[in-house]
């Protein structure tokens, strides 16, 4: 590891971008080196034109951090680099091994997840986004049997949670209303696609607030407006209907009554939100993965926790349907 002197340090603190190790995979070198930021100093990690591998990338994650610094330059090649990589996969999904396929597709969505956080009103890289997502959709629904272990895939990789969470409550909202044998494939596909977009109004979030465990009062109110923030960067953008944009509107309605219940947070317990089938299961399964993985501030719950908790939210409503989630968690959620 190279030491650099205080100039340096303050120039690169200007200059460099972070992404997540995993992304390198999509270029084999970079033109600038690359940097560990460790006890405070950004540190040489891999020089100019030097062969980017799997090992040194599992070496970094496990030594270092999820994330890396790379020079400006360095990101904008990979950023182009990642939309042709995923618009050539988009267009090839069903050649080849399929299932391996679909699990470089929800790694690719999910590192250009992170871009369109940082450019929610970027047109070109959203409408790429949804038309990805959407072919991925369509191999899901027509390839049952591989839907569990693209999940599994995703689940191990080490993103940040606020990019991978939307892709992986979608990819299990998909199989559990295929399961259900209520929904045609446009109807899934529908919802798939609302499931994935609907948390982008995060991106109004500093990304130190998904650190803490304690909030404040306006950091509360931050993430509350997420859902309005969502509805209305896609309103117009994105060939979604009302009923769509009213789903991702109210897609946290499960959180608030739980909250309500608990009588915790009286902001909460005020505010009132339409529902239905199709919002109870897409708020149920968003909120079912979300409690069952770690995030910085606490440990994963079990499936069981999870879902004795939404039990006392939606068993009385939709009784039959809270029945056919418990069987289906059950299998889809053991390795």
């Amino acid at each position: 590891i190279l030491m650099l002197s205080p100039i340096e340090q303050n120039r690169l603190n200007l200059s460099l971008k972070p992404i997540f190790i995993g992304q390198l995979t999509i270029l084999d070198s970079l033109q600038q080196p690359a940097y560990c930021y460790k006890d405070g100093q950004f540190k040489v990690i891999l020089d100019a034109f030097e062969g980017i591998t799997k090992e040194f990338i599992a070496d970094y994650a496990i030594n270092f951090d999820k994330n890396i610094f790379i020079s400006e330059e360095d990101f904008h090649v990979l950023n182009s680099s990642l939309t042709e990589e995923l618009t050539k996969l988009t267009r090839s999904l069903s050649i080849g091994d399929i299932e391996k396929n679909a699990t470089k597709q929800v790694s690719y969505l999910t590192m250009q997840m992170a871009n369109l956080y940082a450019n929610p009103y970027n047109d070109e890289l959203l409408l790429n986004q949804f038309q990805s997502s959407k072919n991925l959709s369509i191999l899901l629904f027509q390839n049952k049997g591989i839907q569990k272990n693209v999940y599994h895939s995703l689940l191990k990789q080490n993103y940040h949670y606020t990019h991978k969470q939307p892709l992986l409550a979608s990819v299990m909202l998909l199989g559990f209303l295929q399961s259900m044998s209520i929904f045609n494939e446009s109807e899934i596909q529908n919802l798939f696609l609302t499931s994935y977009f609907k948390d982008i109004g995060m991106s109004f979030i500093p990304r130190e607030k998904f650190e803490l465990a304690n909030l404040s009062d306006f950091d509360k109110k931050l993430f509350a407006d997420h859902a309005d923030n969502s509805m209305r960067i896609l309103e117009g953008r994105l060939p979604f209907n009302q009923s769509q944009l009213n789903l991702i509107k109210n897609h946290h309605y499960l959180n608030y009554k739980i909250q309500s219940l608990a009588n915790k947070d009286s902001y909460f317990a005020e505010e009132e939100f339409l529902s239905g089938i199709e919002s109870a299961l897409m708020s149920s399964i968003d909120l079912l993965v979300a409690m069952t993985n770690d995030r910085p501030y606490r440990k994963a719950d079990s499936p069981y926790k999870a879902l004795e908790l939404l039990k006392k939210v939606i068993s009385d409503e939709y009784p039959q349907e809270f029945k056919a989630l418990v069987l289906f968690i059950k299998n889809f959620m053991s390795k």
